[in-house]
């Protein structure tokens, strides 16, 4: 029992399995945090970020928004020029259920317009949508049924989803692999001249 208590303790030293044990905290952190809003909030997508201008100047390009999953009877759709003006909703892209890879995992093609009109039909209800910043026609004032709805806007966080957009695209993801790179190289010099101060 001894040698095995001895064993663990040699092992809880190990600079190696400490930062793998952080990382594994941190990575069951973001996803408890994640799963817990998921819960709050009611939908699968609670944070999203704004990549568009076509809701400028409610929303700009780099907004984090922060999304309620409500029942469709929920939603108001009202034109921007009707007051009040309808509710800004986030849907995923109807059009062959596109998707986007982010790295690792697969998301769906999200969309963040507001309702301008809806209705039900044979107890589904249908939506129009239009960006504010869209001029003419929009293709999504074509109706499409409640169940691409993904939820309504209720928080909006300015500018913050900066550091999403550029982690998403390819310059930050090789900006982050050299830097991870950087990192391991940093550690094994360093680990060494400790091994060798040691030795002599």
């Amino acid at each position: 029992m001894k040698a095995l208590w001895s064993r663990v303790k040699r092992l809880g030293k190990n600079e190696y399995l400490q930062t793998i044990t952080l990382l594994v905290i941190v990575v069951i952190g973001i996803a408890g945090f994640q799963l817990g809003l998921r819960a709050i909030l009611r939908t699968d997508y609670p944070l999203a970020v704004v990549e568009s201008e076509s809701m400028v100047p409610i929303l700009n390009v780099g907004d984090i928004i922060v999304v309620q999953g409500v029942d469709a009877s929920e939603i108001y759709a009202a034109p921007k020029t009707e007051n009040p003006p309808g509710d800004i909703i986030v849907f995923r892209k109807p059009t062959n259920e596109t998707r986007r890879v982010y790295w690792f995992f697969i998301a769906p093609e999200l969309i963040v317009h507001r309702a301008i009109y809806k209705v039900q039909n044979g107890g589904v209800w249908y939506f129009s949508t239009k960006g504010d910043n869209n001029l003419g026609q929009w293709e999504w004032e074509r109706r499409f049924p409640e169940r691409f709805v993904v939820g309504r806007v209720v928080l909006i966080i300015p500018w913050l989803g900066y550091v999403s957009l550029f982690l998403q695209s390819d310059q930050g993801m090789w900006t982050i692999v050299c830097l991870m790179g950087a990192l391991i190289i940093a550690e094994y010099i360093f680990s060494r001249k400790g091994d060798r101060s040691r030795e002599s």
